[in-house]
């Protein structure tokens, strides 16, 4: 009958061993790295897009594009009284103070429901852009509107918008860095913009332009073909994050910068001392033999293993004779010196 033992392997020797085991090891060290580089770089490259919502300023003459200086399709309605003058509160619900704003010759008028009349001024929104612009946001740093081609016949454009019951901006180019508010993490690249100013009923609707400044009153004709703008408040400013968008690692908090902390430089082992070394004077009746040191082979792993284990070496400088007069054998031990630093397969 014959048995099979399987599983079983002839005994290699330990050095053999030892080399498969570092190799493995090292192997394995690398593979891991590098994996964990390739995911620290696709999670850096992939940004899902979004929006951030901000406010700001505006500044710049804003101007009827020279292809299409008219009204556009879109009609605010402002309600006046029986002359056709609109009047602004700027005071409070509790204690208002109405002052005029507008005056319009071209006053309508309807009866409601209740017998009531009502008067009103119907105007056309104005299609403006801008050749100068500048925007500044909390959001926004280190950069500036980018210049595009406004419908393929203007170039040079800074930013388009209309003009309505409020300021418009449909459109405009940021290059720079935008932070987002709600996580302090920055963005750099080229973000398209856009926002509004405040309606012509607010308070503070006199800050940004309106239809009252174009004077675009129906049936009337824009008789004002430009308008200069100087640090005009968008109550909403909308920067939105693109794909590609590049990811500024770490985010900054309080205004400062962060900067990634140096890594320690390991310590370096002390050199061991060198120990004394005594002349003995060998016996005239024996010659002198010297033992060369057999070299042993030190293999290192990312463990900090080693196989030779600074093993002692023993140096017989010479022989001696029993009862020899002025006989003084000295054994000197040397430790074989370590082969450092020791090295470390670091994975970050």
């Amino acid at each position: 009958m014959q048995v099979k033992l399987s599983g079983f392997e002839t005994q290699k020797d330990p050095i053999q061993n030892y080399c498969k085991l570092g190799c493995g090891i090292l192997s394995s060290s690398g593979l891991a790295a590098f994996l964990i580089g390739l995911g620290t770089a696709s999670a850096s490259a992939e940004i899902t897009p979004f929006q951030i919502q901000s406010t700001g300023t505006i500044s710049g003459t804003i101007q009827l594009p020279s292809f299409n200086p008219n009204f556009n399709n879109r009609v605010t309605r402002v309600d006046t009284d029986s002359t056709g003058t609109y009047n602004r509160n700027i005071g409070s619900n509790s204690n208002p103070n109405y002052v005029p704003v507008y005056k319009s010759d071209y006053v309508k008028v309807q009866t409601r429901t209740d017998g009531s009349l009502h008067y009103f001024v119907d105007f056309k929104g104005v299609p403006v852009v801008a050749f100068d612009g500048i925007l500044n946001s909390p959001v926004l740093s280190g950069g500036e509107l980018t210049p595009y081609t406004y419908q393929g016949k203007l170039p040079g454009t800074k930013y388009q918008g209309v003009v309505q019951d409020e300021f418009g901006l449909t459109k405009a180019f940021y290059t720079g860095i935008v932070t987002d508010p709600k996580t302090g993490q920055q963005y750099e690249g080229t973000f398209q913009v856009s926002g509004q100013g405040p309606r012509y009923s607010d308070r503070n609707g006199g800050e940004s332009p309106t239809v009252f400044d174009f004077k675009s009153d129906i049936p009337g004709k824009p008789t004002v073909t430009s308008y200069k703008m100087t640090n005009s408040p968008l109550v909403r400013l909308t920067i939105n994050v693109p794909a590609d968008a590049k990811l500024v690692t770490p985010p900054t908090t309080g205004g400062g910068s962060t900067t990634s902390p140096t890594p320690p430089t390991p310590p370096t082992p002390p050199t061991p001392p060198t120990p004394p070394i005594t002349t003995t004077s060998p016996s005239p009746h024996l010659p002198i033999t010297t033992t060369s040191p057999t070299p042993t082979p030190d293999i290192e792993f990312s463990s900090g293993n080693s196989i030779a284990v600074n093993s002692p070496v023993f140096n017989f400088a010479s022989m001696c004779v029993q009862n020899s007069e002025n006989c003084r054998t000295k054994v000197t031990l040397t430790p074989k010196k370590a082969i450092g630093p020791r090295s470390r397969v670091l994975l970050r």
